[in-house]
């Protein structure tokens, strides 16, 4: 993260005791070792103390890379649950995951992943995210932020539905917006005050018979945490890592004379890909401009677009929660006769969130589930 957030109680130093009877059980959450951002949480309990351990297998399944570009639909998605048992991995390869989810249950237990950051889009609805950091009160537009190791769950969720971005690598502010201090930039798409961090409004202490379940999830299986303190017992906590959100209606999309290319419209970066956000914006401003996305090659990455909301000019037969897959070696772009219509136009209202993989991106079975084959052919009218 950017900036440094304390919340709750925690001693003058750290790795020191206040209160002798009453010593604070201190949990490092950090990235990169000891040599990456981190925070220093203090626990009422044992943030070990697990009474059972149970290893539950997930069903394997194997992506399969795509030579052609493809579109898919989300709304042909079935069935609705929690973020363990919906969430559907639509796209992905060895560093990053594509994954889909409708929640509508509150979790009874908690999650985690031990291998991969998450970045959480909100196309719908809402709910409390609450995690051993404390809670943010989570809405349509936002992304969430939520660093590998952080345990949360979604409390009174809203109609939810979840486009989820799985990284093993570090999911970043892109380092061109910050200055030397670490500061967001003038001129940048947001800046430090758009950026919502959890209050620490919640702490639990001592024991219930139930117990808590803690699902870590390891890709392939889940290790199942039993135990019989909740781990939201922590008292105070500081650093700069830490989960966060940023609403897309206080990003600033920036706006040229003739089209820009998606670097510009850069919202979090990581090693092996980048994420965009298309947002509602006046349209080029040449008196000859075309405001339409030109012809373009991708030779080096391939191009997911999640179409959330608004009119998609250069696309038809789009619809709300379509996703686009774009692979490179094979020329895209406008359909026919969107650019001479395009021409003229002011301004867009959509609201669409681009994902460029350096590594192939491969379809798995539940994104195949919901193509629209012969999408390719969209070019050939």
């Amino acid at each position: 993260m950017v900036f440094y957030v304390r919340q709750g109680n925690i001693p003058e130093l750290r790795h020191i005791y206040d209160d002798r009877k009453n010593i604070l059980k201190e949990e490092l959450l950090g990235e990169d070792s000891f040599e990456g951002p981190y925070s220093l949480l203090y626990h009422r309990g044992e943030p070990t103390r697990i009474r059972e351990i149970e290893i539950v297998k997930k069903d394997h399944v194997e992506g399969i890379e795509s030579s052609q570009h493809r579109l898919f639909r989300t709304r042909r998605l079935t069935g609705t649950g929690d973020i363990i048992t919906n969430r559907k991995i639509l796209l992905g390869n060895d560093s990053v995951l594509i994954t889909f989810s409708r929640i509508d249950r509150e979790n009874d237990h908690f999650f985690r992943h031990g291998l991969r950051n998450m970045l959480f889009y909100v196309h719908r609805g809402g709910a409390t995210f609450e995690s051993i950091f404390g809670s943010i009160t989570i809405k349509e537009g936002d992304y969430l932020l939520v660093p590998k190791g952080t345990t949360f769950r979604f409390k009174n969720p809203r109609g939810l539905a979840l486009l989820a971005i799985e990284s093993k690598d570090p999911i970043e502010i892109p380092g061109r917006y910050l200055n030397r201090y670490g500061q967001l930039k003038e001129g940048a798409p947001y800046h430090n005050r758009n950026i919502t961090y959890p209050i620490l409004d919640h702490t639990e202490k001592g024991k219930e018979e139930k117990g808590y379940a803690v699902y870590v999830d390891f890709d392939d299986h889940f290790v199942v945490e039993l135990r019989d303190e909740s781990p939201l017992d922590v008292a105070g906590w500081d650093g700069y890592n830490y989960p966060f959100t940023i609403n897309v209606r206080h990003l600033m999309p920036m706006v040229g004379k003739v089209h820009l290319p998606p670097p510009f419209h850069e919202t979090f970066s990581s090693k092996r890909f980048m994420v965009a956000s298309f947002l509602p914006r006046p349209f080029d401003f040449h008196e000859r401009s075309i405001p339409i996305s030109y012809y373009h090659s991708n030779v080096d990455t391939d191009e997911f677009l999640f179409y959330s909301s608004g009119n998609f000019m250069s696309r038809r037969g789009i619809d709300e929660g379509s996703i686009t897959l774009h692979v490179r070696g094979m020329i895209h772009g406008p359909q026919p006769g969107a650019v001479e219509e395009s021409i003229g136009k002011q301004s867009t209202d959509e609201i669409g969130i681009m994902v460029e993989t350096y590594d192939r991106l491969k379809v798995f079975p539940d994104g195949a589930g919901i193509e629209d084959e012969g999408y390719f052919r969209s070019w050939y009218k």
